[in-house]
């Protein structure tokens, strides 16, 4: 019988509460959909985007560099107001964007991000929310032909979409994209084709809030499509960026991760 299948392609997210030493826990496949490789301070990572988002006033915290006081200042990610040395509430930095800002530690995924006594750095308080996000494919993070990377699946395999809780990020930060858009999760589950008849696959996505219904519509669009020729791109990353279904993006889902697990 002929039938549709799907491929899931992973993409990176996590929102995390700040580190006031910046050295933050690794990024794995399983808490963030991503495995970053080595970076040392002295390049721009390709792929992953990193943003601090400040809660509220603190003097002094910020880097030259990182400012419009700066030879390369920059300004707020969000609203493109000025930034200074002194945080405010609200602000959104992408430290991603300067050179030396982060590293990233050989075979641990660690991001350790500078702080105030380097001109590229911000020191942090516990209540700002850290975004780091996979913005394209590249072979800086998890590469294709890794155990999780990606997944085909044949649309009866689809057993049900489950909702899930998001509260990643800090305080008032919690369960926000950066820019204050709110998201929620959804796990979609798939029969494994490779192992016992209880085992599944499941694919973890981190998407705009309030879309479950209209998650599950899209993928009974796909499961029910005439498309047998080739496999239906669901949701990859190429070197350009995210590409994201009609089914989905139609319906107003914004796909942020996409963690994949295999049985």
């Amino acid at each position: 019988m002929k039938q549709p299948y799907l491929y899931f392609g992973r993409k990176g997210y996590q929102a995390t509460a700040g580190v006031v030493n910046g050295v933050y826990s690794a990024l794995t496949n399983a808490n963030s959909g991503m495995l970053p490789i080595a970076k040392a301070n002295s390049v721009l990572s390709p792929s992953l985007r990193v943003l601090i988002k400040s809660t509220t006033a603190v003097a002094d915290v910020r880097g030259a560099l990182l400012t419009t006081a700066g030879a390369t200042g920059l300004t707020d990610f969000v609203d493109g107001s000025d930034l200074t040395a002194t945080t405010a509430a609200g602000e959104v930095v992408n430290v991603s964007a300067i050179v030396k800002s982060y590293t990233i530690g050989s075979g641990d995924q660690v991001v350790t991000i500078l702080d105030v006594s380097d001109t590229s750095g911000q020191t942090v308080i516990t209540g700002d929310t850290v975004y780091f996000e996979e913005m394209v494919f590249d072979a800086t993070v998890l590469p294709i032909n890794t155990v999780g990377a990606d997944i085909c699946v044949p649309a009866s395999a689809f057993i049900a979409a489950e909702p899930l809780a998001f509260t990643e990020g800090a305080g008032a930060n919690a369960g926000l994209y950066h820019d204050g858009t709110a998201l929620d999760a959804t796990r979609l589950i798939f029969k494994s084709v490779n192992k016992a008849q209880a085992a599944v696959d499941t694919v973890d996505l981190v998407h705009t809030a309030g879309k479950y219904k209209e998650v599950c519509e899209a993928m009974q669009d796909l499961c029910n499509s005439s498309v047998y020729e080739e496999m239906i791109k669901v949701h990859h990353l190429t070197s350009a960026g995210q590409v994201l279904h009609n089914a989905f993006s139609s319906r107003g889902i914004d796909v942020k991760r996409c963690l994949i697990t295999r049985a």
